[in-house]
């Protein structure tokens, strides 16, 4: 028997008892349509978790840092066996599956102001690894160009051209307030000051200016000194999510810690300054480390396996995507149970196929017994059961799969009109307004095809007893049957 014969009988056989078959097919659609439902909600609702998750920080990068205590053990790591933060931690990094660059990162240990024509304002000066950081940053700029390892070249993040004021016009301003008997003393300072126009001004390829201060002591007198550093604004970062760097300005690593030894001279006495005697212990603590790493992960996916690799080399990850782990097994769980719990119907609707082709042989057994005797062999019989107990299922899936797409419609309608995912993202979730809007539910392709695939099996698992029974009949006693 062809195949495409075989097809040929199974359409006619479901055709002609279109009534029960589509009565059957009522029992997957129900089942079918309740799974997918049911975890069509639950991956939303995951979905909407990890998006507000995501409002605290870019959940596939992660600040790495040196791990201080030991959960196993419960003891704290001592100082020769924890991890130091150097290039070879750098290397090391580099080669867990997963990770996609490694971003050093030195911080000046005093707040820098950033001088732009009349506009000024605090900076937190960041040291990166202009190779090491190329590949991870150049996708992030906006405006501009990223380090080419210039020392007088810096990156700037979204924000600090909005946070620099212009001095000179808050001053005048301030003369006039004055002059005015403090009548407009009530004004907030962005209506009064530079703060709103430092939203629109550029800073991109403009000469600038470091300021540092450090404060020393001459006999128990504080002193303080200038330090002035001409560089050029060569890029601008794209708005973060991470408001950690917010005024944040990037230079190469080597004007980092020229600074920082120039600040660091101040914590002794000045009159140290000019010896060049350091014991051995003073040069061992010299020895270059980097205050933290940031890795950037290739995918989300990734995230949890990086995260149990570098606990295990002896590192700490300070980042949202730690929450993940907690965050995929609740919401594995409940998705077990609201499958579990639809599953039931559609267990029901199995019974249902198992019953309708047992009735379909008591009412075919001549038709079988005639096949047999013209040459039907015992596989033919077989696959023709299973054909149709398989087809019952797929029609009644792909109903089904019909069923659960127009309520996830309707749930994510109404979720969205009455404020539903306001309330579940506390105001996130959406990322802005060029991302799609959170749903609350949500049909992947991958659950779509299951739901398709698996309505098929079930169908054809249904569809094995009755389709044993009918391939043993008795060619004779079924010809003979009534």
């Amino acid at each position: 028997m062809k195949v495409i014969d075989s097809f040929r009988i199974v359409w006619r056989n479901l055709w002609r008892m279109k009534l029960r078959t589509a009565l059957t097919s009522v029992g997957v659609m129900i089942g079918t349509a309740a799974i997918v439902a049911m975890m069509a909600l639950s991956l939303g609702l995951k979905e909407s978790a990890v998006k507000s998750l995501e409002n605290f920080g870019n959940l596939t990068e992660m600040d790495v840092e040196p791990m201080y205590y030991n959960q196993e053990k419960d003891e704290p790591i001592p100082d020769d066996q924890r991890k130091k933060l150097n290039m070879e931690a750098v290397q090391e990094l580099k080669k867990i599956p997963g990770i996609a660059s490694v971003m050093p990162v030195k911080r000046l240990n005093e707040q820098a102001k950033l001088k732009v024509g009349r506009r000024e304002g605090y900076v937190e000066l960041v040291g990166v690894d202009v190779n090491e950081s190329a590949a991870y940053r150049k996708n992030d700029v906006e405006k501009g160009n990223y380090l080419t390892g210039s020392p007088q070249e810096v990156v700037v993040a979204y924000d600090v051209p909005r946070e620099m004021r212009d001095v000179e016009k808050d001053k005048r301003e301030a003369r006039r307030r004055n002059a005015g008997g403090g009548r407009q003393s009530d004004m907030p300072p962005d209506m009064m000051g530079g703060g709103g126009e430092g939203a629109a001004f550029n800073i991109v390829d403009k000469a600038a200016t470091l300021v540092l201060t450090r404060e020393y002591r001459i006999d128990d007198e504080p002193k303080f000194e200038k330090k002035e550093l001409r560089v050029r604004v060569v890029g601008q970062l794209r708005k973060s999510e991470n408001f950690r760097y917010s005024s944040a300005v990037y230079v190469p690593l080597s004007v980092v810690k020229e600074l920082n030894d120039w600040v660091n001279r101040s914590r002794g006495n000045e009159s140290d300054e000019g010896s060049p005697r350091r014991t051995r212990e003073q040069a061992k603590k010299d020895t270059f480390e980097f205050d933290q790493m940031t890795v950037k992960v290739e995918s989300r996916e990734q995230v949890e396996s990086v995260v149990k690799a570098l606990k295990e080399k002896g590192y700490e990850v300070w980042s949202p995507a730690r929450e993940l782990e907690t965050i995929n097994k609740f919401f594995f769980v409940i998705q077990m149970v609201l499958g579990g719990i639809a599953a039931i119907s559609l267990l029901v609707a199995t019974i249902g196929i198992v019953n309708t082709m047992i009735m379909s042989i008591l009412e075919r057994t001549k038709e079988i017994g005639i096949m047999k005797v013209i040459g039907a062999t015992v596989f033919n019989i077989r696959w023709l059961f299973l054909m149709e107990s398989g087809f019952i299922g797929l029609i009644g899936g792909l109903a089904g799969l019909g069923m659960a797409w127009g309520a996830v419609e309707l749930v994510n309608y109404f979720g969205a009109s009455g404020g539903i995912m306001d309330s579940l993202n506390m105001g996130y979730g959406g990322g802005g307004p060029e991302d799609e809007p959170s749903k609350l539910a949500v049909i992947p392709a991958w659950l779509a095809l299951f739901a398709i695939g698996f309505s098929f099996v079930i169908g054809l698992l249904a569809g094995i007893f009755p389709a044993i029974r009918a391939s043993r009949l008795s060619a004779l006693q079924a010809i003979r049957s009534e």
